[in-house]
């Protein structure tokens, strides 16, 4: 019961960090697994055939800062 409680804390630590990290991004939100497999899938799709050569950069903006 108190690894259960322990967990417990622990999570609601991480998700007020990926808040407060999320709020510091231009888009407002900690980045989500599927949105790095999103640009994965273009990229593999017949719709990037033409693009080499580059840096796709799946960072809710934070480049741009």
């Amino acid at each position: 019961m108190l690894i259960n409680c322990l967990q417990n804390l622990k999570k609601k630590k991480l998700d007020k960090k990926k808040l407060e990290v999320g709020k510091a991004v231009p888009l407002g939100f900690m980045g989500r697994p599927k949105d790095v497999a999103r640009a994965a899938v273009f990229l593999a799709s017949d719709q990037s055939e033409y693009i080499t050569a580059q840096t796709i950069c799946v960072d809710g903006g934070n480049v741009l800062r």
